[in-house]
């Protein structure tokens, strides 16, 4: 179990699907491309059940979409968690948290745009500053936490 930014969250096992002390809901996946879809299946289900727009949950669905690759490809390897909260049907937040890796491009969101069509890579991030009204990004305990919420 660790302590996440609202409350403790307890993996039961790999896949699974648990409630913490704030009713936010939480997936692991394993590092691998395949992992995104399921991840973003998670977040689409559960943003839908939350009440959220599907303008909101197209949103958040490729905010963690390159979150998730932004983890697969820079990450450590380790397991991804992703949580999702619906604090109310206008606020929504979804954090990707992986293990930390030298090779992480820079995590500061104030110098996030999109690359220029010309690059092979560099979109993912520069997408979600345009997407989260908020974006926070976190390191404790070996693991990177990134938040983005989208309150319209």
């Amino acid at each position: 179990m660790h302590r996440g930014e609202h409350g403790p969250v307890r993996s039961m096992y790999r896949g699974s699907v648990m409630t913490t002390s704030t009713e936010q809901l939480a997936g692991h996946f394993p590092s691998l491309p395949v992992s995104a879809r399921h991840a973003r299946a998670l977040v689409r289900t559960e943003l839908r059940q939350m009440g959220g727009t599907d303008e909101a949950i197209d949103d958040l669905d490729l905010v963690v979409s390159e979150l998730m690759a932004n983890a697969i490809q820079h990450g450590n390897g380790s397991d991804i968690l992703v949580t999702v909260d619906g604090r109310s049907a206008m606020w929504f937040a979804v954090t990707v948290s992986n293990g930390v890796a030298a090779s992480l491009p820079s995590m500061d969101p104030t110098k996030w745009a999109v690359a220029a069509t010309e690059r092979p890579s560099g979109r993912g991030l520069g997408i979600i500053r345009r997407l989260a009204d908020e974006i926070d990004v976190a390191e404790s305990a070996g693991q990177l936490h990134v938040t983005c919420r989208r309150r319209r």
